[in-house]
């Protein structure tokens, strides 16, 4: 189970990771395996975040 503190670093890095992608994106184009890259792992690490909130709206 994530603590208070591993969200709020969780969701930081979904933030940087979003900048990176949309700064990597405008220089490369969205198609670029770079960019398809950074949006995979964005898409886990949002997919997590979300698991974590669905198990804790239950407690």
């Amino acid at each position: 189970m994530m603590n208070l503190k591993d969200l709020r670093v969780l969701r930081g890095s979904i933030n940087e990771d979003r900048h990176s992608m949309y700064k990597l994106a405008e220089k490369r184009g969205i198609s670029d395996s770079q960019v398809i890259k950074v949006s995979q792992k964005l898409d886990r690490k949002i997919i997590l975040l979300q698991k974590v909130i669905y198990d804790n709206q239950f407690l």
